[in-house]
């Protein structure tokens, strides 16, 4: 769903979803296997999203 060239520590940030943990592993093991430059992963699982923001509201950002 997403793809961020990120600071820090990481160097991507991947967004996606997955039917279930299974599912999400057989997408990491064919990411690691394609020898893509893949050393290591990390992984977070979003347990709640209890806000999500699908605009920004530039008109009060920016006077507009």
């Amino acid at each position: 769903m997403e793809c961020h060239l990120i600071s820090v520590g990481y160097d991507y940030l991947l967004k996606f979803v997955t039917a279930g943990i299974t599912e999400y592993q057989t997408i990491m093991e064919g990411r690691i296997d394609g020898e893509i430059g893949i050393d290591k992963y990390f992984s977070f699982v979003v347990m709640k999203s209890p806000f999500v923001k699908t605009h920004l509201p530039l008109k009060t950002i920016f006077q507009v």
